[in-house]
């Protein structure tokens, strides 16, 4: 067995979990409280890269997937509220997000889950031809079959003893599970926008023109979808109406400016300004129910980035 090597973090703010999970660019943007941690076990050998984690906090999450691997994603425990991509999550669902996708995620404090980074070249050596299929698989959990309860198999015995991971095994499992999966196709053939789609377009429209408080009428022109549409689709995705979920990523975006300013060269008013906003108390009111403290009280805590 090739040698791996293993990181533990605990992380009490979302931007600093998303740093630890392995092969993956990862958005959080957090929407409740808790007293605990995120948790993160990452190992990484030359075949795959594991990283174990749980939720200390709820936060909902957008993440993309880099062209050069695919990744698996194995839930091992799921409390109510959990979704991704709008599919709702439960223990020993295993999911598969080909390479160069991206997904969407609600993540509920005491959500327990692996992921599997595989490199691309790795299982297409292995399962030739994977990925031209994979990219038409709806986002749904893998249909259950016996090469993906052996990954999953594999998976859970990794959790318990990470530094153990049989890296060339688990990487032939998952070939077998691309070989072989047979979740149901869905045509494409007259059938309106999805969800995910739907959701992935509005986002994209907000970061391209730097947009905090994009308004519904943006969205769906950006999005081709109807007001209602566009409102099914996040609550789909998100359990949040678009509205609520631009204003969790607004305090994201406050919390991170405060985080860089200066509190004797700065103040929480221009900041607020510069992010387009011009109600400043609610604003406030929104950032102390998120982070239990009013954005002033960021900015005089958090040292400035010199």
């Amino acid at each position: 067995m090739r040698s791996s090597a293993s990181i533990q973090i605990e992380a009490y703010e979302a931007e600093d979990f998303a740093t630890a999970i392995a092969g993956l660019d990862v958005e959080y943007l957090r929407t409740g409280g808790g007293s605990e941690p995120c948790r993160m076990t990452v190992v990484d050998q030359p075949e795959a890269q594991l990283s174990i984690g749980s939720m200390g906090f709820s936060a909902i999450s957008r993440s993309e997937v880099p062209s050069e691997v695919g990744v698996f994603a194995l839930i091992t425990a799921a409390p109510p509220g959990g979704r991704y991509c709008g599919v709702d999550l439960a223990a020993g669902q295993l999911f598969f997000y080909a390479p160069g996708t991206s997904f969407v995620g609600v993540e509920s404090a005491g959500l327990e889950a692996c992921m599997l980074t595989v490199p691309t070249a790795s299982l297409e050596l292995a399962a030739e031809g994977f990925v031209d299929t994979a990219m038409l698989r709806s986002v749904t959990a893998l249909s259950p079959s016996p090469e993906v309860e052996q990954l999953g198999s594999l998976l859970r015995s990794a959790i318990k003893r990470p530094t153990d991971l049989p890296g060339e095994h688990v990487v032939e499992a998952a070939a077998g599970v691309l070989a072989t999966d047979s979740t149901p196709r869905r045509s494409r053939v007259g059938r309106r926008l999805g969800s995910h789609t739907i959701v992935v377009r509005s986002i994209e429209y907000a970061e391209r023109t730097q947009t905090n408080q994009p308004t519904v009428g943006d969205l769906c022109r950006a999005s081709g979808a109807s007001a209602s549409r566009l409102r099914q689709a996040f609550v789909d995705v998100f359990d949040l109406p678009p509205t609520k979920y631009f204003q969790y990523r607004l305090l994201s975006a406050l919390r991170d400016e405060l985080a860089l300013a200066g509190p004797t060269t700065q103040s929480v008013t221009g900041i607020l300004s510069s992010l387009g906003v011009t109600e400043f108390g609610r604003i406030s009111g929104r950032y102390k129910n998120a982070f239990g403290e009013l954005p002033s009280a960021t900015l005089r805590r958090l040292p400035s980035n010199d």
